[in-house]
């Protein structure tokens, strides 16, 4: 059986112009090698995939070429040939993860000191050089002051923040950004042409988003998908392979969204993890469409699911769902959590206008009814609620049963945990401001017998409340006095 080269190696670029995405890199890399303003240290900092070992192989191509130090190696020499095999005796790619202690960076400082081999420098790529331990970072301290001539460091990282300040000082540090979307689908359009695969375009922008800008992970993704389609890139082989939720049920979630219909949205979650798909694959991929559509709303593009006059609604879903991912990550069961998301926009149309009002220090009165009667179609069942009589005997227990019998728990637990006083003109109701949005407060105000009023607070502000109002109590009880209004500044 034949040696098979992945598509992330076959592909890899072997010179400046082949480079995508870091034009600010090559273009510094290239005049500093025609200014003979070669650095004797180099930081190559970015994420993963986006070219930095390769562009050291190439920096140490143009420096050690037969042709002579060159932006434009040939490709084609003994020593670029050895470089791109990476068997070339004056370039040495060491691991930092696994050469990590001051032994092996002393191995460094002891060959520094010799001249090159084969060709004019030296090249040493120290890949992941964040792992390295203080002491090792230490002992490369020296050699970075004071370097020996025709030795070159070029340290490659994934965290630039854990690299010292005294090693970045002592360097040339260049970011390696991420390649936009289009570019990686240009790199992947080119690579099938190549292999002549048959391929949609869509089905490769896909794959596109799949490498989150990572140039090598979408080479090793397409290669992957070619395995996997036998040659045919089409989009419906590509979301089985990355186990993405069909189209169809995103739209039915985005349409129940819109109709704001809960128990749709809860039984979508359910056939979602029943058919065997990954939660939190499907919960990205309706945030990712979500902020697509909002992109879409703001630019005053036309969208099938949301108009303009919803993009307020929109956002606050948004803010939920993305939220609710990094919950996710830390819970046993995402199901509960993405569910308990979806409850939350029940609330939406009351959360923004309370809101709107406790700003402007708007108190919420509740209208009492004499009497409501409830009629039932079949058999003519009247249902009277209770009248105003009968509202006043009821204390803040019966109250906050009731609301637990007919809202449901969520609501009465936050009440529950709340201090609620009863005055002679309303019932004031101190909230937590996290707790504010749980709450739908024209759903509760009816079943108070007077007015409610809310007021937010904090944790510790509840505390203070609690004994700043057992003062008041005792001050009234010795004067026997009356409370006619009041003020409390927090601060």
């Amino acid at each position: 059986m034949s040696y098979y080269e992945p598509f992330s190696r076959k592909y890899r670029p072997k010179t400046f112009e082949e480079i995508i995405g870091q034009e600010s890199v090559v273009k510094t890399l290239k005049n500093a090698i025609k200014l003979g303003r070669i650095a004797n240290a180099y930081i190559f900092a970015g994420s993963r995939g986006l070219g930095k070992t390769t562009i050291s192989r190439i920096l140490t191509k143009c420096l050690n070429c037969e042709t002579g130090i060159t932006d434009k190696p040939c490709g084609k020499c003994e020593n670029c040939l050895e470089i791109d095999k990476g068997s070339f005796p004056d370039m040495y790619e060491i691991d930092a993860a696994s050469n990590r202690g001051i032994d092996d960076i002393r191995n460094i400082k002891e060959n520094v000191n010799y001249a090159p081999i084969k060709g004019r420098y030296k090249v040493y790529i120290i890949d992941e050089a964040h792992m390295l331990t203080r002491e090792a970072f230490n002992a490369l301290l020296k050699t970075l002051e004071e370097p020996p001539p025709h030795n070159i460091f070029i340290l490659a990282t994934t965290e630039l923040h854990k690299i010292p300040d005294t090693i970045r000082s002592r360097c040339q540090t260049f970011i390696f950004k991420p390649p936009n979307k289009s570019q990686i689908v240009e790199y992947l359009k080119r690579i099938c042409e190549k292999e002549r695969l048959n391929y949609e375009k869509n089905a490769l922008e896909i794959l596109a988003d799949a490498s989150e800008g990572g140039m090598r992970d979408s080479a090793s993704l397409l290669d992957q998908a070619t395995v996997f389609s036998e040659g045919k890139i089409t989009v419906e082989s590509v979301e089985k392979m990355l186990g993405f939720i069909p189209s169809s049920i995103i739209d039915k979630f985005l349409i129940s969204l819109k109709e704001n219909k809960i128990k749709d949205l809860i039984l979508v979650v359910e056939k979602v993890e029943k058919s065997g798909f990954d939660l939190n694959i499907f919960w990205k991929q309706i945030v990712d469409k979500i902020q697509e559509i909002l992109i879409n709303l703001s630019l005053d593009r036309a969208d099938k699911y949301f108009s303009k006059e919803e993009l307020k609604k929109l956002i606050y879903i948004q803010t939920v769902f993305s939220k609710a991912i990094g919950e996710a990550k830390s819970f046993q069961s995402p199901k509960h959590i993405y569910q308990l998301a979806i409850l939350k926009l029940k609330y939406i149309p009351n959360i923004i206008s309370i809101k709107e009002l406790i700003e402007k220090g708007i108190s919420i009165n509740a209208p009492i009814d004499t009497k409501i009667k409830e009629k039932v179609d079949k058999g003519n069942i009247v249902k009277e609620s209770l009248l105003e009589s009968d509202k006043k005997k009821l204390s803040i227990d019966d109250i906050l049963k009731k609301i637990k019998s007919e809202v449901g728990g969520v609501v009465f637990s936050i009440l529950k945990n709340s201090k609620i006083e009863e005055r002679e003109d309303n019932y004031t109701i101190f909230i937590d401001k996290k707790q504010l949005e749980f709450i739908d407060i024209n759903g509760i105000k009816g079943y108070f017998p007077k007015p409610i009023k809310i007021e937010v607070v904090e944790k510790n502000q509840d505390k203070r409340l609690k004994k700043r109002n057992e003062t008041v109590e005792k001050i009234r009880d010795l004067f026997k006095g009356k409370i006619i209004s009041e003020r409390y500044n927090e601060k």
